[in-house]
Parts: C-alpha cells; sequence; structure tokens
C-alpha cells in the first residue's frame, strides 16, 4: 500500500482508507472461487480404493491469503479455478468447484484423489458438497 495512498486519509479516515486498500486482494480471491471457511475431507480414492476421510483435521482458508492444516501453514493463491498452498509437500494445486476443492496428485506410486468440502464459509457453507458428484 503506497503513502501516498494513506497520506490523503487524515486522521479520522486512516482505517476506513486500510479497509478500502484491502479490499481489492479479498476481492480478486473471491472471484477466483475460494471461499475462505474450514474445509474438511470428504472422501478419498486412492488408486481405486475409496473411503470416507471426514474424521481428518481440516483446511482453515482465511481470507488475508494464509491457511493450516494438521501439516503446514502458509499462504495460499487462486488461478482461475485452481488453489495452490505454499508449504504443501505432497498434493499439487485443487480444483475449487463450488464448496469443494479437489486434489489429484501421485504419492508413492498410488494416484490420489481427495475432495475437501467447506463447512464454514462465511456462513453459506453446509456440510454436502454442491455443484455435482464427488
Amino acid at each position: 500500500m503506497s503513502a501516498v495512498l494513506l497520506h490523503g486519509c487524515g486522521r479520522a479516515g486512516f482505517a476506513a482508507c486500510l479497509v478500502f486498500a484491502w479490499l481489492p486482494a479479498v476481492a480478486a480471491q473471491a472471484q477466483a472461487g475460494v471461499l475462505p471457511g474450514v474445509y474438511r475431507c470428504w472422501s478419498f480414492n486412492i488408486s481405486g480404493g475409496a473411503g470416507s476421510c471426514r474424521l481428518s483435521p481440516p483446511i482453515t482458508i482465511r481470507a488475508d491469503g494464509t491457511y493450516d492444516d494438521v501439516a503446514a501453514q502458509g499462504t495460499w493463491r487462486a488461478r482461475g479455478n485452481r488453489i495452490t498452498f505454499s508449504e504443501s509437500k505432497s498434493r499439487g494445486p485443487g480444483v475449487v468447484a463450488g464448496n469443494r476443492i479437489v486434489f489429484e496428485y501421485d504419492f508413492r506410486g498410488m494416484h490420489h484423489t481427495v475432495t475437501y468440502v467447506c463447512q464454514d464459509c462465511g456462513g453459506g457453507g453446509g456440510t454436502r458438497p454442491s455443484g455435482g458428484a464427488r
């Protein structure tokens, strides 16, 4: 944020200026289709073997561009319908579809497909995936 932008705010309007300077970054992430919230593992498939992972720890995605999961904390970035986590070591980018994020990756010679569903996305989340089949 530039000093010129904040200079014109004055003391009374400083907080408002900070909010307005911050909003474009949040809006850009929302436009990319990523809803900040708590994402729970909904299902997995490992080389044809499927199951439930609903008791696995969640991924928390914040509007400020940070995230955390059981293994790491870092930043996330969205481009189009893809989301990438800075500190993820095994899974690659996820595909965002409605209130779901689907990861497909190969690990230890096996293909993994793992679906996370937003449990709490700004009050509009739910416990079932939207936007088609899992």
